[in-house]
């Protein structure tokens, strides 16, 4: 790794661009959301898809939470090697050799999958009877987004009353998930969370009547914090964004600071109110739109792969080549995968580097 041996320097050393992630922000928002869930019936079981750190897993856990969610098989062995002992796998797990490693690492911790098809649930049950192990699902219910999930209501009883019959595998609850729920008006948001969420809870209501224990009502998002996050029935939402945040959570109205930057440094200033960076697509993504800055007076005019073309206001003309600039990504979920590392900082000094092991996940 380029970063090697980084640690004690001072963060202006860094090679450019870099991913930087800010210790005591990312610590102090994990320590904030705690404090807003303690007392609530909901409990977190946060995302680990958005930070990929176990460090940063276990002080949520040390923080009160119940799990840690994840999205790919590849980052339950992670969190399970890790020492989590907890871990959700909130997608499908499909294909011979991947279910087989899911039953192995059943052996690790307390291992939960989403199933949604009765085949892919029945292959689970065989190759955790061979692995000799015993492995929680929760049945995946549309509730709006029109992903994975069967259909709410008596589809879903149906569904579970099958899966009931299946040896090796412990129905655990139910999982669904409301991502519609990016809209600015506070009214429009909180009617589409009502609306999900009661086809989650009406469901497990349902089930819970023909006598089936319903353990587990998994929904939500950090950006539904305060709707998902009270709704009564709702067991634990899957918080992710708030320790990383980008540009994106914070136009919609998430309150947790910023601990995630890219550095870059000024590599020409070809004339005034013009300067190019060293970062480009390869560097952040734009899904979201463009990145932001810390420094006010200078926004990206175009972005190349490998260079970023800033417009400077008056302010921004004292930047020179050589610089560093830092850059707020627009989505952080999907900016921290480009890179195999974080530098973790405090204050202007740079604390570790910690690889990112699940950038490409399977």
């Amino acid at each position: 790794m380029h970063h090697c041996g980084l640690a004690g320097r001072p963060v202006q050393q860094v090679n450019t661009p870099a991913l930087l992630l800010d210790m005591d922000a990312a610590q102090r928002n994990i320590r904030k959301m705690a404090e807003l869930f303690r007392g609530r019936e909901c409990k977190l079981r946060p995302h680990f898809k958005t930070h990929k750190l176990p460090i940063l897993a276990h002080m949520q856990m040390s923080a009160g939470a119940v799990g840690i969610t994840c999205a790919k098989l590849a980052e339950a062995e992670d969190l399970l090697l890790s020492g989590i002992e907890n871990v959700l796998i909130a997608n499908q797990i499909v294909g011979a050799q991947k279910i087989a490693k899911l039953a192995s690492l059943a052996r690790y911790g307390r291992l939960m999958v989403c199933i949604d098809d009765y085949s892919n649930a029945a292959e689970i049950a065989r190759a955790a009877g061979a692995a000799g192990v015993r492995l929680g699902v929760l049945a995946e219910v549309n509730v709006g987004l029109n992903r994975c999930g069967v259909n709410p209501g008596r589809p879903a009883l149906n569904f579970v009353r099958k899966v009931l019959e299946l040896p090796n595998i412990d129905f655990r609850g139910l999982m669904g998930y409301e991502g519609g729920v990016f809209v600015k008006d506070p009214a429009e948001k909180a009617e589409i969370c009502k609306k999900s969420n009661a086809l989650l809870v009406e469901t497990a209501e349902l089930i819970r009547g023909e006598g089936i224990p319903v353990e587990v009502v998994s929904s939500g998002g950090s950006n539904t914090i305060n709707q998902t996050g009270l709704y009564p029935g709702i067991t634990d939402i899957q918080v992710g964004s708030y320790v990383t945040m980008d540009s994106h959570n914070r136009e919609f109205g998430i309150d947790f600071e910023q601990a995630v930057f890219v550095l870059s440094t000024i590599i020409s200033r070809p004339e005034s109110g013009r300067a190019v960076m060293d970062a480009g697509k390869k560097a952040f993504s734009c899904d979201a739109g463009m990145p932001g800055f810390v420094e006010p007076g200078f926004a990206i005019t175009m972005l190349c792969e490998e260079h970023g073309i800033l417009g400077l206001a008056e302010e921004a003309e004292h930047l020179r080549i050589g610089d560093k600039v830092m850059v707020i990504p627009s989505h952080g979920c999907t900016t921290i995968p480009l890179y195999d590392e974080y530098i973790a900082v405090r204050g202007d000094t740079v604390e570790a580097v910690l690889p990112i092991r699940t950038r490409q996940t399977s």
